[in-house]
């Protein structure tokens, strides 16, 4: 498999959210929809 720039993007991306919901004072729903983001980057790069 190569590593694109697509799958470069993704991944920093991936991080920049991991790295965003771990924030204490993250409101719930803004927190549900970066988990859903979170679980389809995860799958996209097959990570699931």
């Amino acid at each position: 498999m190569n590593y694109t720039c697509k799958d470069y993007r993704l991944e920093n991306r991936l991080l920049a959210l991991k790295k965003q919901i771990e924030a204490p004072d993250l409101d719930p729903e803004l927190q549900k929809e970066i988990e859903e983001e979170i679980k389809e980057l995860e799958k996209a790069l097959g990570m699931d």
